[in-house]
């Protein structure tokens, strides 16, 4: 799964990606040309607890793969030219800038998230009304030499999605049915995509995270489709990440957090993707697998390899609470906790299982 990380130049973009991805990207004026590509590991307790039962030679979180799009200026969003590689991604991470900096000052002259957040959303509306009308356009030359009933289907459809983007509103909030949304799928259309939010905050307001989104007047976008929100603070969570993992959590304990900005960024992601974790054990690894909540145990195999999901013959389960607190998979089985299921079985958020196939 890929996210996105989008937001105008000078929001905290850059340093937002390389506390997920540990990357190191360059950041400031001199990156505004470069677009980042990193992978951020998904913490989760339940897998180095499982870690800690069967002490593999590996183990390996499950990821998202985060690419950082250079920071744009107001206006320029529709022509820059890592576009297309926004258009393949799954999600977006919109950086917001919330806070104040007297050595980068902001480019509109003044912080203010709300005007920043209406202006980039329709820089994105914008977008995808220039993608339509182009389509439209072909459109109308082809039925003028052949009459396509499937063509003619369309063009309807995109002259409703027209209207609504026409209205300054994103498609995302339009409630299309499945049928349609497979229709346009091919489009890529990026005010259709699932969004996060995320409120870059000063130190100032650190210990007000959340709270962010009443001080900045934004508690009306909390309500629209598809969309989240969360709110860090770049500067300290850059500083947390240099810190040994004792440290960080004194530090996040200091500041009366539970957990830090990164975690909550890879959470809502994982929300707002719609995705689950499920899990393999054994003595050379134990692993966590990503995948859209709604799976079934045939294609979770393909995740690992393609021969699993060829040869599947079924699937030996049990939950990663039942196996934590049991201590063993044999005391599970005792306990009549492991089953079996067929490839139709829809896979759950902390399952651990064994698949059995034959290529």
């Amino acid at each position: 799964m890929k996210a996105g990380i989008i937001g105008y130049a000078q929001s905290g973009k850059t340093t937002l990606f390389n506390i997920l991805t540990s990357a190191g990207a360059q950041t400031g004026h001199a990156a505004r040309d470069h677009m980042n590509i990193g992978v951020a590991k998904v913490p989760d307790p339940r897998l180095w607890k499982l870690s800690e039962l069967f002490r593999p030679e590996k183990t390996t979180p499950a990821t998202i793969e985060y690419i950082d799009l250079p920071g744009v200026e107001k206006g320029e969003f529709k022509t820059i030219s890592q576009l297309n590689s926004l258009r393949i991604v799954d999600a977006l991470v919109h950086v917001v800038r919330a806070f104040d900096d007297p050595q980068n000052p902001h480019l509109e002259g003044s912080v203010d998230p709300a005007r920043d957040l209406e202006n980039f959303e329709l820089e994105m509306i914008i977008a995808d009304l220039a993608v339509v009308d182009s389509r439209l356009e072909r459109l109308e030359k082809d039925l003028k030499k052949i009459k396509s009933q499937d063509l003619e289907m369309e063009g309807k459809l995109l002259q409703q999605l027209k209207k609504h983007l026409e209205s300054e509103r994103p498609l995302r909030e339009l409630g299309l049915p499945s049928e349609p949304l497979r229709r346009i799928r091919g489009f890529a259309f990026l005010s259709l995509k699932p969004e996060i939010i995320v409120l870059n905050l000063g130190e100032a307001d650190v210990r007000q995270i959340d709270s962010a989104v009443k001080k900045f007047k934004l508690v009306n976008w909390t309500t629209r489709p598809r969309l989240g929100f969360t709110a860090v603070c770049g500067k300290i969570e850059a500083e947390i990440c240099e810190l040994s993992e004792a440290d960080a959590q004194a530090f996040l304990k200091e500041l009366g957090f539970s957990e830090s900005g990164l975690s909550r960024v890879i959470r809502d992601t994982y929300r707002i993707l719609d995705l689950i974790s499920f899990f393999t054990v054994g003595a050379d690894e134990v692993r966590a697998w990503t995948i859209p909540r709604g799976t079934q145990a045939q294609k979770a195999a393909g995740v690992i390899h393609s021969d699993m999901e060829r040869g599947f013959i079924r699937a030996e389960i049990v939950s990663c609470d039942n196996l934590i607190t049991s201590v063993s998979l044999a005391a599970c089985r005792e306990k009549g906790q492991v089953r079996v299921e067929g490839k139709d079985y829809i896979v759950q958020d902390g399952d651990v299982i064994h698949f059995r196939f034959n290529v």
